[in-house]
């Protein structure tokens, strides 16, 4: 008896998703805006034309994935929420006991990965005064950094043997990392950046992991 040959097509290969495009397509965006916010222009100042004309696409590809230039700074804090999130996971991995040095080595990456994108975090931020979405966002990346914060304290509890409530230390520790990264790095030369990361260290080594 012959085998029946199946009619049936093959399956569709693996397309991304609009979201997935949209997120894509937020990456290329970055690296277009943050030359022109480097060079003293605002993110109201730059025009939806002259970012599809760096970014290289049309109009209506640019409609079809975001409703407006807000839109679009929302899906590049995505991208950099990311960005943060993958750059925190190493503090977050962190074993107890934990010595300085292992610890600075985990938090630089947070630090580097802010000063790369300071200009566009600071646009969110500005933007989160007048925008529903945006605060949204904003708040979405410290409650990220909460939750990672909260796991990372529940698993090493603190040094010598103290107690601490692990969501409210961790929600303390994350706005004043998010409020300090914002008004003291962001603007500090390379050098000054070095002594605050030594600084921040010292302070979340005494109250984390100090015997």
């Amino acid at each position: 008896m012959e085998r029946a040959v199946s009619t049936s097509r093959p399956a569709k290969p693996l397309q991304p998703t609009r979201e997935e495009r949209r997120l894509e397509l937020g990456r290329y965006f970055i690296d277009a805006v943050t030359p022109m916010l480097a060079a003293g222009e605002t993110y109201a100042d730059v025009s939806v034309a002259r970012m599809i004309t760096q970014v290289g696409i049309s109009r209506s590809t640019f409609y079809s994935y975001f409703d407006d230039k807000s839109d679009l700074l929302r899906a590049m804090g995505e991208d950099i929420t990311i960005d943060l999130a993958e750059a925190g996971s190493a503090w977050f991995q962190l074993e107890s006991p934990a010595d300085r040095a292992d610890l600075r080595t985990a938090l630089e990456p947070l630090f580097a990965t802010y000063r790369r994108h300071q200009l566009l975090l600071r646009a969110i931020t500005e933007s989160a005064s007048y925008d529903a979405g945006m605060r949204t966002l904003h708040a979405s990346l410290v409650e990220r950094a909460v939750a990672g914060l909260e796991g990372h304290l529940g698993t090493i509890g603190t040094g010598g043997g103290r107690r601490l409530d692990a969501h409210r230390a961790a929600t303390w520790l994350a706005w004043m990392l998010e409020r300090g990264l914002y008004q003291i790095v962001a603007p500090a030369s390379d050098e000054e950046t070095e002594l605050q990361l030594d600084t921040v260290v010292e302070l979340t080594w005494r109250i984390l992991y100090a015997g």
